[in-house]
């Protein structure tokens, strides 16, 4: 959406308004929606890889000026799957299971949901998902179990998967590593916010803590 501008002969920045699920913030926001200006431009698109990424340093900073912070599960870089892993993956289906919000029927709640599915290299090099898609869980990781020395194992994720009709490709880790060091100098430069930043408040002390 666009901002309202009062004057005409001064241009209106864009603004973007949305709202949030209340567990994506901590404490809740008291306005029902978020504002802030300039984020579609926020959002970098690397070519052909099926999803866009933003640098949070302007997000946090909201949150902090607005007195909120961010509680988002990010997937890093030790969870997400190497090169190797992904390398590994042949036509083959291997078990994966997929953890996104499923849309319930009717009512509309986006309610968390662990689906089993399989991954498996397509014909042209890439990861599909094999299986059952429920609505909504466009864009949700995907995890395998990545074998370790004897009969141990550990959870990678492979990717997220993208939108498609019918056969739903994934954005593997391989593909989103090179893309992100592409983008990197760019994001070096994203803008800061000006202001000083209040501090972050503390944990109130409640009336049985005592203090040491």
């Amino acid at each position: 959406m666009s901002a309202r501008n009062p004057d005409p002969a001064v241009p209106a920045a864009p603004s973007y308004a949305t709202a949030f699920r209340p567990d994506l913030c901590a404490p809740a926001m008291s306005p029902e929606k978020l504002v802030m200006v300039d984020f579609a431009e926020g959002w970098i698109h690397p070519d052909g890889l099926g999803v866009a990424v933003m640098p949070t340093a302007g997000l946090h900073a909201h949150g902090t000026r607005k007195g909120w912070r961010w509680t988002t599960d990010e997937v890093t870089d030790g969870v997400a799957a190497t090169d190797e892993d992904i390398a590994g993956l042949g036509a083959d289906p291997v078990v994966a299971c997929l953890l996104g919000h499923d849309v319930a029927a009717g009512s509309g709640a986006r309610e968390q949901a662990v689906v089993v599915g399989a991954v498996a290299r397509t014909s042209g090099g890439g990861v599909r998902w094999v299986g059952r898609l429920p609505q909504g869980c466009v864009g949700s990781t995907v995890f395998i179990a990545s074998p370790l020395s004897g009969s141990g194992f550990k959870l990678v994720c492979v990717g997220v998967v993208l939108p498609g009709d019918g056969h739903h490709t994934l954005a593997t880790f391989d593909r989103i590593r090179t893309a992100l060091r592409a983008v990197a100098p760019d994001t070096a430069t994203a803008r800061e916010p000006t202001e000083p930043l209040p501090p972050t408040p503390g944990p109130k002390r409640r009336w049985w803590q005592r203090r040491g």
